[in-house]
């Protein structure tokens, strides 16, 4: 299966790098672009056991691609995991800007049936 993951914090990265052990084919995208080139240069920013080698080997065999580019995720992947960071604001509450843009930017790249799954850390109710 095709899977998109947006976001490559803790829980995109690793959540990818799972899902490309299971032998589905992903597609991880995020906005900066510096930890994308670091990902395709084989560093990998944040430690779980065995993740390196996991993301490493999958990569080696297509089967984990890292890239910025929107167009790309919305068209690769059925499934759309939304793993996009939601820091605390001042107030205690959850800031989902992020998930917000996240939303707007694979609408705009859509062309077929997506099914469109928010992983990131959101207030119960939280619609886009």
């Amino acid at each position: 299966m095709n899977i998109t993951l947006y976001g490559t914090g803790y829980v995109g990265l690793v959540t990818g790098a799972c899902f490309a052990k299971l032998g589905h084919n992903v597609v991880c995208i995020d906005i900066n672009a510096e930890k994308i080139a670091d990902l395709n240069s084989g560093k990998i920013p944040i430690f779980e056991p065995e993740l390196e080698e996991i993301v490493l080997q999958n990569k080696q065999m297509g089967k984990l691609i890292f890239s910025t580019d929107y167009k790309l995720g919305v068209s690769h992947g059925i499934l759309q995991f939304i793993t996009v960071n939601t820091p605390t604001g001042e107030n205690g509450n959850a800031d989902i800007s992020y998930i917000m843009e996240c939303v707007q930017k694979i609408a705009k790249e859509m062309e077929s049936y997506k099914l469109i799954v928010n992983k990131s850390t959101a207030p119960p109710g939280t619609v886009a």
